[in-house]
């Protein structure tokens, strides 16, 4: 068996026993107790509830909805640069220029997506979704370059709405129907998301390929993604609708006006006097001033546009570092693939089994050790250029840390900023990342030498994101 299947192997082992290890944590956790109010307000008492199932039927409502949208992404993701290199035979500059229009587009759509969705509706806006990216993912099937970059352009905004909207919805929804004190914290259903985003990635990636080589056309799996949404919308309309919980009594009246079906931020109620520059003018006024949500900022902003560039460039160093060894065959991607997501698991269970106690002291130490080992990371691989096996282990710490930084990084966005502003907040906060990426892609260049300065780059920029976040949210 080669080197890299023998990888795969005891990764998947691993993650066995680490599965198998939360799974007996999960039975053995203590019942939870929650202070319910009677109707005579009277002093409260203290009851055991058990597992309630309907709670985790919101779990489900909610992971399947996100998951989809994610495995419509992950879908076609990986086809996308060989269509328009190609497939349609575009020049590189057309080529980076149609990512850099995905890229401004996110940065430009964080100024009013978040808006839209706090006024009109989060779940509306995950509606929305749906539609732009089926429009991104059909543009595909045209070789005209008009249509191209409008497709490019509804991605960008379907990416700024899928990693802002959904979020939103769930955590207004959780806090509403009291599920903390219903067996659920937020940290565990943000450690399964990252768990079972990792499955999808693998299963989207391998019927993409499975597609591709049974249609001959490299555009199936955008096909494919658009019949994932559509399937996506429906359990989204049919699904996310207010459930009957034994809440505690300050819940259930909380939960007694609006919409059943729907949730908003504060814009909802004042959307005809104030304006979109003036919302965002105060968004970005509140963040300067919570240092806490600044911390935040900067951390997700410099390690998820490393991982987004790390994505562009970890194949090509893999490929430089083999060629150095006289290997001319182009490495099984498939089975690095399978490793990198299988790193991002293990991850999110190492992130499960650190929070156990679902606070903010132990998800901050979660994020500030996921940049700091990213951080090692990279610059190792800078230093070990020439060593493929080397160079492979040190890009599954990235994915290592990657399945550590994102449930981490959400359970405390989901405790630091304010429901009534959350999908406004979550958009705004990826304006920085948007410019970091097109920034970084203005500068290209062939050859070696411009990886290992992004590289060297985004290495340093997170030790100083480490030392931000250890500051503010130690």
């Amino acid at each position: 068996m080669s080197f890299y299947g023998i990888n795969l192997g005891v990764l998947i082992a691993l993650n066995t026993l680490l599965l198998y290890r939360e799974h007996k944590s999960n039975r053995s956790a203590p019942i939870l107790k929650v202070d319910l109010e009677d109707e005579s307000n009277e002093k409260p008492k203290e009851l055991d509830v058990e597992p309630d199932t309907r709670v985790f039927d919101f779990a489900k409502q909610y992971l399947v909805g996100h998951l989809l949208a994610y495995a419509a992404d992950w879908l076609q993701g990986p086809h996308l640069y060989a269509v328009y290199k190609y497939d349609k035979k575009l020049a590189e500059t057309y080529v980076a220029a149609l990512y850099a229009t995905g890229f401004i587009s996110a940065g430009l759509s964080g100024a009013f997506a978040g808006q839209l969705a706090d006024r009109y509706g989060r779940k509306k806006a995950c509606l929305v979704y749906c539609g732009t990216y089926a429009a991104c993912c059909l543009s595909m099937l045209s070789d005209n370059l008009y249509i191209l970059f409008a497709g490019r352009f509804c991605g960008g905004i379907s990416t700024t709405l899928l990693y802002s909207t959904f979020d939103a919805w769930m955590n207004t929804e959780y806090q509403k129907r009291g599920l903390e004190a219903h067996y659920l914290s937020l940290s565990t259903l943000y450690g399964w998301l990252t768990s079972a985003n990792s499955i999808v990635a693998i299963a989207a990636g391998i019927s993409g390929e499975l597609l591709v080589s049974f249609t001959g056309t490299k555009t199936s799996p955008f096909l494919l993604a658009v019949v994932v949404l559509g399937g996506t919308a429906v359990w989204i309309s049919s699904t996310w609708v207010r459930a009957d919980l034994p809440l505690p009594r300050a819940c259930l009246d909380a939960a007694a006006d609006g919409d059943q079906s729907e949730n908003y931020g504060s814009q909802a109620n004042d959307a005809s006097e104030t304006s979109f520059v003036m919302v965002a003018l105060n968004t970005v006024g509140e963040m300067w001033r919570d240092k806490r949500i600044l911390a935040l900022t900067t951390a997700s902003s410099l390690f998820e546009s490393m991982m987004y560039l790390w994505v562009f460039f970890w194949s090509s160093a893999v490929i430089s570092a083999r060629h150095v060894s006289g290997i001319t065959e182009d490495p099984p991607f498939g089975f690095i693939f399978a490793s990198f997501m299988c790193c991002m698991m293990a991850g999110s269970m190492i992130f499960n089994m650190t929070c156990s106690s679902h606070d903010v002291t132990s998800a901050s130490f979660v994020l500030n050790a996921a940049i700091a080992l990213a951080s090692v990371s990279l610059l190792s691989a800078l230093l070990i250029p020439s060593h493929e096996y080397l160079v492979f282990w040190a890009f599954c710490l990235v994915e290592l840390c990657v399945g550590m930084y994102f449930p981490s990084v959400n359970f405390l966005k989901s405790n630091i900023i304010d429901n009534n502003s959350r999908a406004n907040m979550n958009s705004i906060m990826r304006m920085p990342l948007s410019t970091f990426v097109v920034l970084a892609h203005s500068l290209a260049e062939e050859g070696d030498r411009h990886r290992n300065n992004m590289f060297l780059t985004f290495g340093g920029a997170l030790l100083v994101a480490f030392a931000i976040t250890y500051r503010y949210l130690h």
